[in-house]
């Protein structure tokens, strides 16, 4: 492919990469790969350039992809995330006015930022406002990742903040915000991103639980050597039998407590009055077994909507990405970068 827009999405663990092309009203993802970058990591958490930058080229050139430009998102430590309002404007034009409400009310106002939105709807206080989500990063957080598409000779155009990423996804899936509270849930490796919506607006945001590699270390340690699952437990679509299912059972029972805490905390403490979740909606990148959000399903009583791209009305994925790629839920945050891109 010599057009389009190449996505790169990081994890502590993974580098996850998809193209879209947009042709018409129709995005079109023409290809999916993922690299585990593990051994690329030099101590102290900075990339190997020398040994990645030529990983990333390799699988450009295995899928023959000739696109340069490229997105990135990436997982933030501490983002400052806020919903704000402003008033209903041109596109062109929000993006400057929602910097400068960001600058107004970020505790420190001399720390270079890097400033993304989303906007969730009209306001619910003034008719003649938007409702807009906004997420702000210390810039310097993200110069490993450009250097690092700088080293594998790309061109980047775009920076994506992952925390944003679940919430447009949700919207272009046609998921609603304001028919009751909705729960989000956004697998993480270290740790779950619990988030409520109601009214077109973020009313909680928290960090829950144990990540991914938790529970991948969980399974490492009871799983019997002899057993097929344990050799499957690196593979972006193991699922966990049934028969093994009970030794999660702490994992999935601690991070239930905490939902159901969080749930509790908001409706006495901070909303105050009457109120139930009305369904949850589940996302993350990297790991985990593809059943369980049937078991979340299941102990939560609540309707459950997996995250999947290929969900998404006017995206045409390739048929071979449902063979090669069973667990498409977990490419999602790439594919939302890419889709930004080119639309």
């Amino acid at each position: 492919m010599s057009g389009g827009l190449l996505g790169l999405h990081f994890t502590p663990e993974e580098l996850f990469i998809a193209v879209g092309q947009k042709r018409g009203r129709t995005s079109y993802l023409s290809d999916l790969d993922v690299i585990d970058i593990r051994q690329h990591v030099l101590e102290g958490g900075e990339f190997n350039q020398l040994t990645l930058a030529p990983v990333i080229q390799q699988v450009l050139k295995n899928h023959r992809i000739k696109t340069k430009r490229s997105v990135i998102s990436f997982p933030v430590k501490f983002p400052w995330i806020r919903v704000i309002e402003i008033p209903q404007m041109p596109e062109r034009e929000m993006a400057r006015i929602v910097r400068l409400e960001v600058e107004r009310l970020y505790l420190d106002s001399t720390v270079e930022k890097l400033i993304d939105y989303h906007v969730l709807g009209p306001a619910v206080t003034k008719q003649d406002h938007l409702s807009v989500l906004s997420c702000a990063i210390p810039r310097n957080s993200i110069a490993p990742y450009v250097d690092l598409v700088a080293a594998s000779k790309l061109e980047l155009v775009g920076i994506d903040l992952v925390e944003l990423n679940v919430l447009k996804l949700a919207t272009l899936t046609g998921a609603r915000f304001d028919d009751g509270i909705t729960l989000i849930l956004n697998f993480n490796m270290q740790s779950i991103d619990l988030m409520l919506m109601e009214d077109d607006r973020l009313q909680l945001v928290r960090k829950v639980g144990q990540g991914k590699q938790q529970l991948r270390d969980v399974l490492h340690r009871v799983l019997p050597e002899e057993s097929g699952a344990r050799n499957k437990l690196d593979s972006v679509e193991f699922e966990l039998p049934a028969d093994y299912l009970h030794l999660a059972g702490d994992y999935v029972s601690n991070l239930l407590g905490e939902i159901r805490r969080s749930i509790e905390f908001y409706l006495t403490d901070i909303k105050r009055k009457e109120g139930s979740v009305t369904k949850v909606i589940l996302a993350g990148s990297g790991y985990w077994p593809v059943n369980l959000p049937k078991v979340l399903a299941l102990q939560l009583n609540l309707p459950l909507i997996d995250l999947r791209f290929d969900h998404i009305p006017n995206v045409s994925c390739q048929t071979i990405f449902a063979e090669n790629f069973p667990a498409l839920g977990i490419y999602a945050p790439v594919v939302g970068s890419v889709l930004r891109g080119v639309a």
